[in-house]
């Protein structure tokens, strides 16, 4: 990504605001290094990307998990149900 800012612009603009040519540089300076700590680049943020995918992934595979626990023990405990209740009916019929 290119960097948008323009310092010899930037010192223009201040000059013609009143700065000297010193001020105006060293302003131009640290306003051109500030903005550049801050950028973010695509790599880093496909990395993050990546990342978060893999978390995203670990945690559905957690909950997924769980999930399916749950439902086998509710099957389970439908089928142990179901299977009283038939053996009292039969009981009850005979």
């Amino acid at each position: 990504m290119p960097n948008n800012f323009n310092s010899v612009e930037f010192m223009d603009t201040l000059i013609e605001g009143g700065f000297s040519d010193k001020q105006a540089k060293a302003l131009a300076s640290a306003m051109f290094q500030l903005i550049d700590s801050h950028l973010v680049t695509k790599d880093y943020l496909d990395m993050r990307l990546l990342e978060l995918r893999a978390e995203l992934r670990l945690e559905f595979r957690s909950a997924l998990a769980e999930l399916k626990s749950e439902l086998t023990q509710r099957m389970v405990t439908t089928l142990v149900v179901q299977t009283g209740v038939i053996a009292v009916l039969f009981k009850l019929l005979h």
